[in-house]
C-alpha cells in the first residue's frame, strides 16, 4: 500500500485534495501536511528588534502576527476536515511550523512516505505561470530536488481562469 504525503499550502485546500483524489490510487494511505512558514514571523521579529522603543506596542505587534499564523492553521484544519467528512476518506493531518520546503522533506523521510504530492504552482489567482520554463514554486523546486522519494506535482487544481496564457 502506498503512503502519500499530501502537502496543503493553505490556498485552495479542497481543490488540491480533489486533484489528489482523482490522481492517487484508491487504496493509498493519506497523510496530509500543512507547514506554517516561520520566515515572515522571523523577518518581522528582526525588523521589530531594530526599531527604537520597547514595551507593550512591540509585544502586541508580535502577538498579532502569531495570532494570524494560528488562525491560518485552524482554517486549513477546518477545510481539510470538512473535505474529508464530505468525501468519507480517512487521513491524518499534521500541522507543523518551519520552512515549508525543509519540513516537507523531513516529514517525508520520518514517515517513510512513498510519494510526496504537492501543487506545482503557487496557487494564487493570476500568479500561476502555466506551462513554460518556470512552472514551479521555490518550495516545489526544493522538494523535487531533495525529497527522498517520488514527487507528484498537481497542476489540475489551479483553475483555468488563474493561468496566464
Amino acid at each position: 500500500m502506498t503512503t502519500a504525503l499530501i502537502c496543503l499550502d493553505g490556498y485552495r485546500v479542497a481543490a488540491v485534495l480533489d486533484a489528489a483524489r482523482a490522481t492517487l490510487a484508491a487504496d493509498a494511505t493519506w497523510l496530509l501536511l500543512h507547514v506554517s512558514d516561520t520566515r515572515p514571523d522571523e523577518g518581522f521579529g528582526h525588523a521589530l528588534d531594530r526599531l527604537p522603543g520597547r514595551g507593550a506596542a512591540r509585544d502586541r505587534a508580535r502577538e498579532k502576527v502569531r495570532h494570524v499564523v494560528e488562525w491560518s492553521e485552524e482554517e486549513v484544519r477546518a477545510e481539510a476536515a470538512a473535505w474529508l467528512k464530505a468525501t468519507g476518506l480517512a487521513a491524518e493531518l499534521l500541522v507543523v511550523r518551519g520552512r515549508p520546503e525543509r519540513e516537507i522533506v523531513a516529514v517525508a523521510a520520518d514517515r517513510r512516505a512513498d510519494l510526496v504530492v504537492l501543487g506545482g504552482g503557487r496557487g494564487l489567482p493570476g500568479r500561476y505561470p502555466g506551462p513554460g520554463p518556470f512552472p514551479l514554486s521555490p518550495v516545489a523546486r526544493y522538494v523535487v530536488d531533495h525529497a527522498p522519494t517520488d514527487v507528484l506535482l498537481l497542476r489540475r487544481y489551479v483553475a483555468a481562469a488563474d493561468r496566464r496564457a
